[in-house]
């Protein structure tokens, strides 16, 4: 297929080196059962979950440990084993958080509670989908975290009629989405399905980058089974280009619709869901298995064995590592996600949560050990932002004191995906100067009050 038939988005974006044939050509592997887990309350937007187990009990992998409350979603025992006293730990966005910590049973505690399946599970209606897929605890998968029965019962007055899903994975280094979709291209449609119903949408379109040819071709042919009188699946290729993941820029890609400033997807008619998340709605609805396991990619110059891996979530991430040859001497950076949105981390002791879908070990120096330059005015940033802000207006407001005369600007807008801080050639840290102008007016919007 030549370049100028992919879809794409309008504006801006940057084309990384994509660094992904170290784990791309690897099947997704499985860790084995680790010594223990450390389930922190908050692995998702909402009120935290509230403990159901205390010191001593004897949980099953599979068994509901904490409840969500009318906002958030359960937390399952992702093995099975002895918990132990609840408490703070290390957590990969919340410095600390309360977590459940369960120690692996050496034959104390029972082994996993088993699936149910439902053989009317295609018939299953709207809220009684919606309620198997809350008690799954399933948040959304391609990093935000949202709680998925939420997302799926959309605003009042939205008329939605498309559902979008996402399998751009357009982060370098990561490919975990890739080999799912490889993996289990049945899920993935199965998933897409049932979500279109509950939502009563027309059509579904799944959208990748053009560089996942094989996981096209599965998808096209499971896609081409849906039977007719049923919504339709399309499988999309898009230009591979960053950020075509971003939710803002898939459905200009997919749709030619184009997303307000500060809206979601749905007032233009779509919802988005990643390709992950339509696995977990699929065998919760179909099985009713709840969200124990989180395949992320573990790759990076630093990793001695780069790896596709399925890990209870909770697993300690040096454990993870260590699975996958360990670390080299040489590594300076440990990243959760991907290299231009993800989170870098103080230490290693942090457990894998819901939303966490990669993890990168780095070496070199940091984008700010070497310094940067005062801003020159090239314009490249301005180029490469796909929103059309004014990444370089806001870093001089915010080096000058100003960062609440950043609104103007574009501040409010930015999703921080990175392209700005990647092209600049001064390495500028724009992002972290977006972030500093966003928190500087949200605060003096709270201040001032409601106007």
């Amino acid at each position: 297929m030549a370049i100028v038939d992919l879809r794409t988005f309008g504006r801006g974006g940057i084309h990384p080196d994509p660094h992904k044939h170290a784990t791309s050509w690897r099947p997704i592997d499985t860790l084995p059962t680790p010594r223990e887990v450390r389930l922190p309350l908050i692995q998702h937007l909402g009120e935290p979950a509230t403990p159901l187990v205390k010191k001593g009990d004897l949980v099953r992998r599979g068994q509901k440990i904490a409840d969500g409350g009318e906002t958030g979603v359960p937390l399952h025992a992702t093995i099975s084993g002895k918990v132990k006293p609840i408490d703070k730990v290390p957590h990969p966005t919340h410095v600390l958080s309360t977590a459940i910590v369960i120690v692996s049973g050496d034959g104390e505690a029972a082994d996993e509670i088993e699936p149910l399946e439902d053989p009317e599970w295609r018939d299953c209606g709207a809220e009684e989908a919606l309620a198997r897929i809350r008690e799954a605890g399933i948040v959304g998968l391609g990093g935000a975290a949202f709680p998925t029965f939420r997302k799926l019962r959309p605003p009042p007055g939205s008329d939605l009629d498309m559902l979008i899903i996402n399998g751009a994975e357009c982060e370098p280094y990561l490919t975990s989405d890739f080999r799912l979709m490889l993996s289990h291209p049945r899920e993935v449609v199965e998933g897409a399905l049932v979500m279109a119903r509950i939502l009563g949408v027309q059509r579904v379109l799944i959208g990748l980058e053009a560089d996942k040819r094989e996981a096209q071709e599965g998808l096209e042919m499971e896609a081409a089974t849906v039977p007719a009188g049923h919504v339709p699946v399309r499988v999309v290729p898009c230009r591979v280009r960053y950020p075509q993941g971003a939710e803002r820029q898939l459905v200009t890609a997919l749709t030619r619709r184009v997303v307000p400033p500060r809206a979601l997807p749905s007032a233009v008619g779509v919802l988005v869901q990643n390709v992950a998340t339509a696995v977990a709605v699929y065998e919760a609805v179909r099985f009713r298995r709840p969200l124990l396991d989180r395949v992320l990619t573990v790759s990076g110059p630093g990793v001695l064995v780069p790896h596709n891996l399925k890990v209870p979530i909770g697993t300690v991430l040096s454990e993870v590592i260590a699975h996958c040859g360990g670390m080299s001497a040489d590594t300076t950076r440990v990243i959760a996600g991907g290299p231009m949105m993800g989170r870098a981390l103080p230490r290693l002791d942090v457990p894998v949560i819901k939303g966490m879908n990669g993890l990168l070990l780095l070496t070199g120096p940091g984008p700010l050990e070497r310094g940067f330059g005062p801003c020159i005015r090239c314009g490249r940033c301005l180029e490469a932002c796909p929103l059309g802000l004014e990444p370089n207006q806001v870093s001089v407001r915010v080096e000058a004191g100003r960062p609440t005369d950043t609104e103007r600007f574009g501040a409010l807008d930015c999703y921080e995906c990175g392209c700005c801080s990647y092209v600049c050639p001064a390495e500028r840290p724009l992002v972290q100067f977006m972030q500093v102008a966003k928190s500087s007016l949200r605060r003096a919007a709270v201040v001032r009050g409601p106007s």
